[in-house]
């Protein structure tokens, strides 16, 4: 379940995400808030005790069926990948997300090596901050990237603490035939004090963001 208020992330026009993460900056301006909208120009959040209640309604009720979302998503610009994702949600129990919704994910990939031994890691960015995750090769051409867990914050009203769940997602990638995309399935399950259940199941189709590129992004 994610939280039912907005949250806001303003981003450098042109900066990509890895840079963004190496160069030491968690995200764009130091991270995602989530609650209130911080400026007055935002639209002003509905009210909290309703919306609250229909999120803690929406968190009983079954997986969610295409249109029928309790809630409108966040209001987030995210910064620019290497790679672009389209993630397509395939079955969820979350208030503000559908089954059948398309959303975009930046995403790079980076080798790091130490005393010889080099791993790989993918750089993404969801509605509430930055994900990381280890690739590791799963067979010819496939690999797992599992991400640390995220934080995600409960329903809540405006200055409530509800507690905060744990997101936990891994996504199995594979390279096409002709290898200029990568085709995954992401299983993305929540722990904590407002509850799980089934997790969220979600298909990805990765591209590079700039296919002319020379030399090409980084790939797994």
């Amino acid at each position: 379940m994610r939280s039912a208020m907005s949250s806001h992330l303003k981003c450098v026009p042109g900066a990509t995400l890895a840079v963004l993460l190496l160069g030491g900056v968690s995200g764009c301006s130091g991270g995602v808030s989530v609650g209130t909208p911080p400026t007055s120009r935002s639209t002003p959040a509905p009210d909290g005790s309703a919306r609250t209640a229909r999120a803690r309604a929406a968190g009983t009720a079954r997986a969610q069926r295409p249109g029928t979302c309790e809630i409108a998503p966040p209001s987030v610009r995210l910064p620019t990948g290497e790679w672009t994702a389209t993630k397509t949600i395939l079955s969820t129990n979350a208030i503000d997300v559908c089954a059948g919704e398309r959303q975009s994910r930046p995403m790079d990939f980076r080798r790091r090596c130490a005393a010889g031994r080099c791993k790989t890691y993918l750089f993404s960015a969801s509605y509430y901050g930055m994900k990381v995750a280890e690739v590791v090769p799963a067979g010819r051409g496939r690999y797992v990237a599992t991400f640390r867990p995220t934080p995600v914050p409960c329903p809540h009203r405006p200055g409530e603490d509800t507690g905060t769940n744990w997101a936990h997602l891994t996504i199995t990638l594979r390279w096409s035939p002709d290898r200029q995309s990568l085709h995954g399935l992401g299983r993305d399950r929540q722990v904590g004090p407002c509850g799980g259940g089934p997790a969220e199941v979600s298909s990805y189709v990765v591209r590079r963001t700039n296919p002319t590129a020379n030399p090409p992004a980084e790939g797994p």
